[in-house]
């Protein structure tokens, strides 16, 4: 199929990269993933406390504060709550969590965003089932014990390629990453950083795997990066639109506030997830509308299913580390 090359798909095949304002409605459509999300962190605080597991109550604190205030004293430990994301890169428990409400159905479902994404994908949109949530509060709030995940899910993110993530069955296939920002990003508090063209190497740089001596990186050494580099400060509303190889990395967290984002993942239909067992599913379809998936309920089987069969059979995840390169050393 050949796609409409608007500008925003020129931009996205020369540069790597490209910015859509506007797209989302911060009250309609950012809003209740908001809301829902503090609703979950409130039960999920109540909780911890009859589990004797956290003291503080929280008392006087709401909203986006409250989140923001939970992480900085928790960091890691209970972030898999709030995470759209299976963890598969350990052995699979009964216990595992990841955040499957309705808000966050909808929002991947979001009409306005699929129109968006219809120019890069054409209209039979598959939600690839690789995305992660990006809960980073202000560095300086972070006990200075904390185990920083080197994914950087509450802090920094180092320089990578989404690609690095997919197994080698998704070389070949049509996968962008749609960065949605839940608060304002800017290059204080940690927004995106860009490589521009650095998606025409064609291939996988070097990612080295967190060691020993430095536990908390993982992506790519920074002397190999292009010097070229672009910041992408994006506001509620916006999203941001990468190729599978651009080199991206985020930025710490200066700031005073919270800074909050997903990386969501779409697809063209029929084609590799890369993402093991987990397949992709349809979130649009103009030839065979009955494959869409349209209630939440159909999307919450669909992960109870993937977490069922992993720990039946005890799946894990995989590397695509650069393991013995002398970069990595």
């Amino acid at each position: 199929m050949v796609l409409t090359q608007t500008t925003n798909a020129i931009e996205l095949r020369d540069q790597g990269y490209t910015v859509l304002k506007d797209v989302l409605d911060p009250e309609l459509d950012i809003q209740p993933v908001i809301d829902e999300n503090i609703s979950v962190l409130k039960k999920l605080i109540n909780k911890l406390i009859s589990q004797g597991k956290i003291s503080n109550t929280y008392d006087g604190i709401d909203g986006i504060n409250l989140l923001n205030k939970f992480v900085s004293d928790t960091g890691n430990e209970f972030f898999d709550h709030f995470n759209i994301f299976l963890n598969f890169h350990r052995e699979p428990t009964k216990n595992d969590s990841m955040y499957i409400h309705p808000s966050m159905f909808n929002l991947l479902r979001n009409d306005r965003l699929l129109d968006a994404l219809e120019q890069f994908l054409g209209p039979e949109i598959a939600v690839n089932p690789l995305h992660i949530t990006r809960i980073k509060p202000p560095q300086k709030n972070l006990p200075k014990d904390v185990k920083l995940h080197p994914d950087g899910s509450i802090s920094k993110t180092n320089w990578h390629q989404d690609l690095w993530a997919f197994e080698d069955a998704a070389n070949d296939t049509n996968v962008i990453t749609v960065w949605v920002p839940i608060t304002h990003a800017n290059e204080k508090n940690g927004c995106l950083v860009v490589a521009p063209g650095s998606h025409k190497l064609g291939e996988l740089s070097t990612h080295c795997a967190p060691s020993e001596t430095n536990p908390g990186f993982k992506g790519i050494p920074d002397q190999i990066v292009s010097s070229n580099r672009v910041t992408l400060p994006a506001n509620p509303g916006d999203i941001i639109i990468l190729d599978k190889l651009t080199q991206h990395c985020s930025l710490e967290n200066k700031s005073d506030q919270l800074r909050w984002s997903y990386d969501l993942r779409y697809q063209s239909a029929n084609q590799p997830a890369g993402q093991g067992i987990r397949q992709p599913w349809m979130a649009r379809s103009k030839s065979n509308p009955d494959t869409v998936f349209k209630t939440f309920e159909e999307w919450s089987s669909y992960w109870a299913h993937i977490k069922q069969t992993e720990y039946d059979n005890g799946l894990t995840g995989w590397t695509r580390f650069s393991l013995n390169d002398p970069l990595c050393f």
